[in-house]
């Protein structure tokens, strides 16, 4: 009896061994096999506008950078703000020792006072004729003496706050609490960074195609996938003789915000040109073998995920950093392959990668443990997926059984690691039958 259990297991799983090669099939290109095809990846024909530009090479600065110096000679007794904090015009930076500098204000205070009554009584006696008009004027001479010496005093004292010239962002703090300074000394260094400048030379033959308000588009290396808009602001009206270049300013609006500092690496492209709705693909479908342009496009051959790549030539009209125009070649809509196509020739079969189900090579690898192409099976969550349904299609308590260990393990539906000890634990209760339909 068990003999004749044991060869009834044998041939379900032969059978279930069949229907899934009648299921998938030989593919159609030359007798392979899906699991022999290449992986790749696509992207469609689009239409989008595309522009020509002027490159160029330089470093990010500031719309204005200061030094911030110390008007007074003195003691710092405190510093308000710090690297990094923005500051309006007139924002208290530090703080000098004032004490002596206010005791000199009091003292001036007292004199103009006093000097201020002595010339008012002299008024009124040479209103009144008692009094020479060289006396008189000695008096008012002495008054208007004591008021210069009380506002350069409280000048003076005014000197002792060290304040931001303009409105920006403080990059350099030069002194401590404690450290005397002297007066004309640097102590911190102020900047706007929006907008910010990028000064570029152009070639002397390129003079006519930039103008005062035209477009550029500006990227960093720190981001390079991100482009920022500047427009360009001055144009110098000389010509280097030494390197027969122009020099030519891009205001960069609104970079304050941004990642964008001064002093970064960045590249700059003019717009001299753009067409509008053209024919675009991306540069990286763009293969690098053979003579002229060439790329691979994608044909389905009806199943799943399956295809072919044929080779095309292309006609190249304008680039930017991500996008080829096409001149001729290619249709609206076509698929040209962009991941894959390193080695390809024509009419190699492919596949679109997470699509399709992995082609496996034994009844037990075909549920969930097998290897496609010297992959995992778990490596792809769609692949695995697919394989589960197939799977779950044939055995409908190995489905409940799953079911309820995702409530407890949620982690199971996407884990390959978990889903092949799913799978042994399910054969050694013998919900599957076990490898090679044996028992274990």
């Amino acid at each position: 009896m068990f003999g004749f259990q044991r060869w009834l297991v044998v041939g379900f799983i032969a059978v279930l061994a069949g229907c899934g090669a009648d299921e998938r099939g030989p593919s159609r290109r030359g007798g392979q096999r899906r699991g022999a095809a290449v992986p790749v990846k696509v992207e469609p024909v689009n239409r989008r506008d595309i522009s020509s530009s002027i490159l160029a090479n330089t470093t990010l600065e500031a719309f204005q950078w200061v030094e911030v110096r110390s008007r007074a000679s003195g003691q710092v007794v405190a510093i308000l703000k710090e690297e990094g904090d923005r500051v309006n015009s007139g924002a208290v930076l530090a703080r000098l020792d004032s004490e002596e500098p206010a005791l000199q204000v009091k003292r001036m205070e007292v004199a103009y006072q006093d000097a201020r009554r002595a010339y008012e009584r002299d008024e009124k006696l040479f209103k009144r004729e008692l009094l020479s008009n060289e006396r008189y004027e000695n008096s008012r001479g002495q008054m208007d003496r004591a008021q210069t010496e009380l506002e350069q005093a409280k000048l003076n004292l005014s000197y002792t706050s060290i304040v931001s010239p303009l409105t920006g962002t403080v990059t350099i703090r030069s002194v401590e609490v404690g450290n005397m300074v002297t007066a004309n000394q640097a102590v911190f260094s102020v900047a706007d960074f929006d907008p910010l400048l990028a000064r570029i030379r152009i070639p002397e033959k390129n003079m006519g195609k930039v103008a005062i308000g035209q477009g550029a588009n500006v990227s960093v290396e720190s981001d390079p996938e991100r482009l920022y808009r500047g427009v360009v602001k001055m144009i110098s009206p000389v010509v280097d003789p030494e390197s027969g270049t122009i020099k030519v300013t891009i205001q960069i609006p609104g970079a304050g915000n941004g990642v964008l500092r001064p002093g970064m690496f960045a590249s700059v492209h003019i717009i001299t040109e753009v067409h509008r709705n053209t024919l675009v693909i991306p540069k990286k479908a763009l293969v690098h073998e053979g003579e002229g342009n060439q790329v691979f496009v994608y044909e389905p051959d009806g199943e799943q995920g399956g295809g072919s790549a044929v080779r095309r030539k292309v006609g190249i009209g304008f680039a930017d950093n991500e996008y080829l125009e096409i001149l001729k070649g290619l249709n609206e809509g076509e698929q040209v392959i962009t991941v894959g196509h390193d080695g390809l020739r024509p009419g190699t079969a492919v596949r679109l990668v997470g699509e399709g189900v992995p082609e496996t090579t034994v009844a037990g690898d075909r549920m969930g443990e097998g290897r496609e192409s010297g992959r995992p099976a778990g490596g792809d969550n769609g692949q695995l997926n697919a394989m589960k349904a197939r799977i779950f299609a044939r055995f409908p308590d190995l489905k409940k059984a799953y079911d309820a260990r995702v409530k407890e393990d949620p982690d199971l539906a996407k884990s390959s690691e978990k889903w092949r000890a799913f799978m042994g634990e399910m054969r050694r209760q013998g919900i599957l039958p076990a490898r090679g339909g044996r028992p274990q």
